[in-house]
């Protein structure tokens, strides 16, 4: 096992040898060779540099909320950057808020302020970075739609200032899942909007979610599991891969402790036994399925991480 010898004045919360699986919202994985814990942007600047300069190899999460991580783990070191403790600023009509800082946080402070509206990712897991790393969204909405720029951190340690509108951002995608850039911190523009309106807004899709998602905080799974379909509508008119999982009876697949939820067939449900190769094979299963019966590839939102048997060649990444 490699440990790292950090400079005494840097303070680091570091854990070897350590299960991956408690930091992940499936509560599934094996050991990374150590897990470091970053909450501000100072330590994971600290951080990203000091194992460049050792060449220690690493990746980084945030909330784990859209990763399925191997069960054999993964041989290198993990950054986690998140912060259960929420860091952000109002400037005029821009909010500047760490890429560590739980999305939901963010919209809860914006509503706060009367700065509309982010109430459309009321109730989505995750961090900011994570959040604008895989654009996430709800109801028609995009998180890219509201972001003014980033302050990212390259692999390399170099820090850099873009605009929103060079991350190439498409439907769950950026230029960031290619580049393994960071997001340290972001800038979101807003308008000032009656507080009450947005909170009845969010109230109204917190709801909505109750309806439809398991509860992920009590529950173990990631969201919808695969992207919206695209067929030759809007980005905003997609439709949505839940009716063609339903069409194929995904509500009935299970593969060991892997099932499909009740009320959504496009969310994947790990119980008290499961593995994190049964969802890679149940999100295999259905993924089949879908392309015999309809000759429509799904593309996935969640990310595996680490090796699983029947791992395609053509994905030779930790991340894929």
């Amino acid at each position: 096992m490699v440990e790292i010898k950090f400079p005494k004045n840097l303070s680091v919360n570091i854990q070897y040898d350590s299960e991956l699986a408690p930091f992940t919202t499936f509560k599934l994985g094996g050991k990374a060779e150590g897990i470091i814990h970053c909450a501000t942007s100072q330590q994971l600047q600290n951080v990203v540099s000091h194992l460049n300069k050792e060449n220690v190899g690493f990746i980084v999460i945030g909330g784990g909320s859209n990763i399925v991580v191997s069960d054999a783990g993964v041989n290198c070191f993990v950054i986690r950057y998140f912060s259960e403790t929420p860091f952000l600023e109002r400037q005029n009509d821009d909010v500047i808020v760490f890429g560590s800082t739980k999305l939901d946080d963010l919209v809860s402070f914006t509503i706060d302020q009367g700065l509309g509206d982010l109430s459309f990712a009321s109730g989505i897991p995750g961090t900011v970075g994570g959040a604008i790393y895989g654009n996430a969204g709800a109801f028609g909405k995009q998180i890219s739609e509201y972001l003014k720029s980033v302050l990212l951190i390259t692999a390399s340690g170099e820090l850099k200032e873009i605009e929103a509108k060079d991350l190439c951002f498409q439907y769950r995608d950026s230029s960031l899942k290619r580049s393994k850039d960071i997001v340290l911190s972001a800038i979101f523009s807003l308008i000032p909007d009656d507080k009450d309106i947005l909170m009845g807004q969010r109230v109204k899709i917190l709801g909505e979610r109750r309806k439809k998602h398991p509860d992920w905080k009590r529950e173990r799974c990631a969201g919808s599991f695969f992207k919206n379909v695209d067929c030759g509508f809007p980005e905003n008119k997609r439709k949505s891969a839940g009716c063609f999982l339903d069409e194929i009876g995904a509500k009935n697949l299970k593969v060991n402790g892997a099932y499909v939820f009740e009320k959504h067939a496009n969310i994947i449900m790990a119980d008290e036994f499961a593995k994190a190769q049964d969802i890679f094979e149940l999100s295999s299963t259905m993924a089949l399925l879908v392309k015999e019966k309809f000759d429509l590839k799904l593309e996935r939102e969640v990310r595996f991480v680490g090796d699983f048997q029947g791992k395609p060649k053509e994905c030779n990444g930790i991340i894929w």
